[in-house]
């Protein structure tokens, strides 16, 4: 559950002297986190919004900004994925488990280095409530979105989640952890055949 999520990264931020906020649903809505809300909004288990700050190096230094998905169940929503191999979907939040772990190494090691972590989290559950193909959704940074799968969750939670991130004045390029779907991957293979060999 996404609180489940947060409630452990608070604690390993506590655990290792770190700054942890947690947006609950309200206040996610009250940031204009459109696409989070959506997701989320199907579930009886709200969503979270999680930002952790790591503080090593002198304040004037740079800021390195992680965001990682947390779904912490994935069924596809309305567009509901098949039902085998579905048990696996708790998965889906591999990204923000990345980034957790990532929390362990950074506490024991203590590296000179600002660190500013972003975990956007839901339950992506088909309901009465739950968003659906043909939506159009105002995302936290003002952009439209108009839903064609809700199966397609994850860039929707991570736009958010990386507009959050930007709130926060990182000063290098952001990266997303996260599982991908079939078609996630399909893309990436795209991008790379075309980024080796040249569009067709």
């Amino acid at each position: 559950m996404p609180d489940t999520l947060a409630q452990e990264a608070a604690r390993l931020a506590s655990h290792y002297g770190m700054s942890c906020t947690v947006l609950d649903e309200a206040q996610i809505v009250e940031h204009g986190m459109g696409g989070l809300h959506a997701v989320g909004k199907g579930s009886a288990n709200p969503p979270r919004m999680i930002a952790i700050r790591y503080e090593g190096a002198d304040a004037s230094s740079e800021v390195i900004g992680l965001v990682g998905k947390g779904i912490t169940f994935d069924t596809g929503g309305i567009s509901l994925k098949k039902p085998d191999g579905m048990e696996e979907m708790i998965s889906d939040m591999g990204g923000a488990a990345v980034l957790l772990g990532l929390l362990h190494v950074i506490g024991r090691l203590k590296p000179k280095l600002n660190l500013q972590i972003v975990i956007p989290s839901a339950e992506n559950m088909p309901s009465s409530s739950a968003f659906k193909p043909g939506d159009v959704i105002k995302m936290m940074s003002g952009h439209t979105v108009e839903i064609l799968n809700t199966d397609a969750e994850g860039r929707v939670v991570l736009g958010d989640g990386v507009h959050y991130a930007l709130q926060f004045g990182h000063s290098r390029t952001i990266r997303n952890t996260m599982t991908c779907s079939k078609s996630e991957v399909a893309d990436i293979k795209n991008a790379a055949s075309h980024d080796r060999w040249g569009a067709a």
